[in-house]
């Protein structure tokens, strides 16, 4: 068989392509010992390290099935006569170049990699090559970029060279000269349709071998190039084929139960629907409201680097025990804006067919208030202009700019000031109309390059520390230059974090790592007040809505975190692929092989009586990540299905039955998970 091969591709294309694997497996391996010598605190050396190593090479091997196509694409394409002159020599070092060279700066990228995420390659970084300015703007100001491309250079050309005189061998006839005279193009496409048929094989049939039950063993046996192919590929998650799932209409039941603060119908709600209308539990408040999505502001960071915020927490109503539903800034998005739990893959804010949707906006717009988003960076990025417009917003990022918003930029977009700076522009312009506004703003200064203007702080840029520092800086020098404004009196202050600044630990879904900051602050509207109650996210917009003393009609799945009781505290915590709900002693963590696994969060593991208890949790968790896909993927977050499910007069029940569906306008667009 292997005669065969050679007959028709030629022992020269063979020994390239051999040399070529065997330099991949190489620097993978390597790529991990490197990685157990700087993160030894979570990858020691110890008796994981030979089977990690062994797994790592199994995978690696499958891996080659990508990581060859290319090569061998280009090595097949020309003729035996081509390859045999010496213009087909210097075609063949070239290659043999330009793959060593992709395959050192994959290693170097790798361990970068790994130190900003504490993994291997994974769905972000599909996203971020999506996004190739920023991406290319970002490691050119985060890192030695020139240093390290020169250390490439320099490393494949020593490899080339070393392949090259293994390949030729001491013997003759052993380089293309020896290329066969026969063999048409229609054989090589043959090969090629061969490899090409092994890889789609290889990665339908194929599953990586994990390392151990440490999340961090794992992504050690993992091998990049294939983790790349496999989040490409599966960025959309239909919950249904993947995850756990129970009855609709249980499920449903199950959630209508734990809406705290819906109010009583006079007839139950039919179907399978989470339409509820919240009580107004005090006198209407109409403030403008402006909500400043924090990037990458955990709780952890308040303390000695945020005064400022520290002191609106003090003097506000702030959320000691909130936690963000994953990891992303997009994430963030969807739950403070839309008060869903995270869908498995990408956030709904990348997905198709999420316009007009019932969001924080909706009841302000309803009430007569403009929506503005405004972001310092380029809003096509993470599709958020797209979403924000489509969902009634004025949408403003960094082009929009004037001169004297633009003070400073990195990758990323304008500094925190300039974006608070455009913030009070704009709400001036509304005041003057005699407009109440609603303000969504995304900060960007506390993102890796961690640049920012100097002399503002007495901390250099370039580190997470200072980036912290810098925008508590930027937030107090907003709030004095509010206070100076006639709309002040009359406005709520919202501060939420999007997500930690890093989610790591040993577990896959480390449940306690996912804090970030939350404080409401307005001193008409709110008296000092601080909630240690467990709570979510998606909480963010009814909490916000119910101290306004607001009654509407919602889809939202989160409630008043103000009216929790610390024994029902929970919170949905997710990576990509995994979804996480936990209570103050337990997690569940649902997985894309329709398993669920319940984790204590404090003692030792239960047993006999409390296993009772650990499938009602494993119940409540299913039910809430399946309503969540089943409500966006069957239009139910709509506004205008929201709309026409308006209580009849004099009844408190919905109008129509909840299990009908309202046509999809858009229905001829196909895309995943519609």
């Amino acid at each position: 068989m292997m005669d065969a091969f050679a007959q028709r591709a030629g022992r020269f294309r063979i020994r390239c392509l051999a040399h070529l694997a065997l330099f991949f497996l190489v620097v993978n391996a390597v790529v991990r010992i490197v990685l157990q010598t700087a993160f030894s605190s979570v990858l020691p050396f110890s008796a994981n390290t030979v089977p990690g190593l062994f797994k790592g090479v199994v995978n690696d091997c499958a891996a080659l099935a990508f990581a060859l196509l290319l090569p061998a694409a280009m090595l097949l394409a020309p003729s035996d006569s081509f390859l045999r002159r010496p213009a087909g020599k210097g075609y063949a070092v070239l290659i043999l170049f330009l793959f060593s060279a992709v395959f050192l700066f994959a290693g170097f990228a790798e361990y970068f990699f790994w130190d900003e995420f504490g993994c291997r390659f994974n769905f972000i970084a599909v996203d971020y090559l999506i996004y190739t300015t920023e991406l290319t703007r970002n490691i050119i100001e985060s890192y030695p970029l020139g240093k390290l491309l020169l250390a490439v250079f320099l490393l494949a050309v020593g490899t080339t060279v070393v392949l090259w005189k293994s390949i030729c061998g001491p013997r003759a006839g052993m380089g293309p000269e020896a290329v066969p005279g026969k063999g048409g193009p229609g054989g090589r496409l043959g090969v090629f349709g061969g490899l090409c048929a092994t890889a789609t094989l290889v990665f339908v049939l194929f599953t990586p071998l994990a390392g151990d039950q440490n999340r961090f063993w794992n992504e050690y046996a993992k091998n990049g190039v294939y983790e790349i192919f496999s989040a490409y590929l599966h960025n959309q998650l239909d919950y249904r084929a993947f995850y756990r799932t129970m009855d609709k209409g249980d499920a449903f039941g199950l959630m209508r139960s734990e809406l705290r603060d819906a109010k009583a119908l006079s007839e139950p709600a039919r179907g399978e629907s989470l339409l509820h209308t919240v009580a107004a539990t005090g006198p209407e408040k109409r403030p403008n409201v402006i909500v400043v999505i924090m990037e990458s502001m955990g709780n952890r960071w308040l303390g000695e680097y945020t005064p400022n915020l520290n002191a609106l927490a003090t003097n506000g109503l702030s959320f000691s025990n909130m936690m963000s539903t994953g990891t992303r800034t997009v994430r963030g998005i969807e739950a403070v804006m839309l008060s869903v739990p995270p869908t498995p893959g990408n956030s709904i804010v990348r997905r198709p067919d999420n316009g007009g949707l019932f969001n924080l906006g909706t009841p302000f717009r309803q009430k007569g208030y403009a929506l503005d988003f405004i972001y310092g960076g380029l809003g096509y990025f993470d599709n958020m202009n797209a979403f924000f417009a489509g969902n009634g917003y004025r949408v403003t990022d960094k082009l929009d700019f004037p001169q004297q918003s633009n003070t400073f930029s990195n990758a990323w977009g304008q500094c925190d000031e300039d974006l608070y700076a455009e913030s009070l522009r704009l709400a001036d312009e509304r005041f003057r109309a005699g407009i109440p506004f609603q303000q969504v703003l995304l900060t960007t200064s506390n993102h890796r390059p961690f640049t920012f203007p100097e002399g503002k702080i007495d901390m250099e840029p370039g580190s997470r520390r200072a980036a912290v520092r810098y925008a508590d800086y930027a937030v107090g020098r907003f709030m004095r230059d509010a206070r100076e404004k006639d709309w002040f009196r009359n406005t709520v202050f919202v501060f939420v974090g999007d997500h930690p600044s890093a989610i790591a630990g040993k577990t896959e879904v480390p449940a306690d790592e996912y804090g970030i900051a939350c404080i409401m602050y307005g001193p008409a509207f709110f008296r000092p007040e601080k909630v240690g109650t467990l709570c979510s996210q998606i909480d963010v917009a009814p909490t916000l809505l119910a101290s306004l003393g607001w009654e509407y009609r919602s889809p939202f799945l989160g409630t008043d975190a103000r009216g929790l009781p610390p024994e029902a505290g929970r919170a949905w915590v997710s990576t990509y692929q995994l979804l996480g709900f936990r209570t103050g002693d337990r997690l569940v963590v649902l997985k894309p092989d329709k398993s669920a696994e319940v984790t204590p969060l404090a003692g030792e593991a239960r047993a006999g009586a409390a296993r009772g208890q650990d499938e009602a949790l494993v119940s409540r968790a299913v039910a809430s990540y399946q309503c969540a896909y089943d409500l966006f993927t069957q239009n139910e977050m709509k506004e205008r299905f929201v709309a026409s499910y308006a209580p009849r007069e004099g009844h408190g029940s919905l109008r129509k039955n909840a299990s009908e569906r309202l046509p999809n306008p858009d229905s001829r667009r196909k895309g995943p998970d519609r």
